[in-house]
């Protein structure tokens, strides 16, 4: 496990993000910035999320961004769970703009997770990542992202967890 984790340290300092453009093909760079309490009222205001993100202030919430524009695609919910040694997304979100149909750029799921999966390196969980699906998307997960399910949980760690990070994240 040390020398996944040590891979993933590394690879923390070489990495940039991008999302696709589904018209253009085009990549645009992307970045994932914690959220302030008083920025989660004002995105929670503005209805272009599903949940009710204001009950999310106790947590860590980030925000997936491109290039320099501060309204976020994509929104995500973390708490650290040292006893279990893993982090649980409990809210994952893209904007309602970039879901499914009319979607204007693809990967954003997909950042945020591999971002939970960085976290829960840096923080010495070896990668593991928990969710509970809060709709029905579960075989998505599993399908698309290589989530394992244990009936409570779906689940990420090491290798796949390492894998999704390779994945969503490119080296400059």
């Amino acid at each position: 496990m040390p020398k996944v984790y040590f891979l993933c340290k590394l690879l923390a300092y070489l990495i940039v993000m991008y999302v696709v453009n589904t018209e253009t093909g085009e990549k645009h760079l992307a970045k994932v910035i914690q959220v302030h309490s008083l920025e989660i009222a004002k995105i929670d205001r503005s209805q272009r999320f599903d949940f009710n993100w204001i009950e999310e202030k106790t947590f860590k919430v980030y925000k997936l961004v491109i290039d320099d524009i501060e309204e976020p695609i994509g929104l995500l919910s973390l708490r650290e769970r040292p006893d279990d040694y893993a982090i649980e997304i409990r809210l994952l979100a893209s904007s309602k703009d970039n879901v499914v149909k009319g979607q204007k750029y693809r990967r954003i799921a997909g950042k945020m997770i591999a971002f939970a999966c960085r976290e829960a390196f840096k923080a010495g969980f070896g990668g593991f990542v928990c969710l509970k699906p809060k709709t029905t998307l579960e075989q998505h997960y599993i399908a698309k992202y290589g989530f394992e399910s244990t009936k409570l949980f779906l689940i990420t760690e090491g290798q796949n967890s390492l894998k999704l990070i390779k994945e969503y994240y490119e080296n400059q």
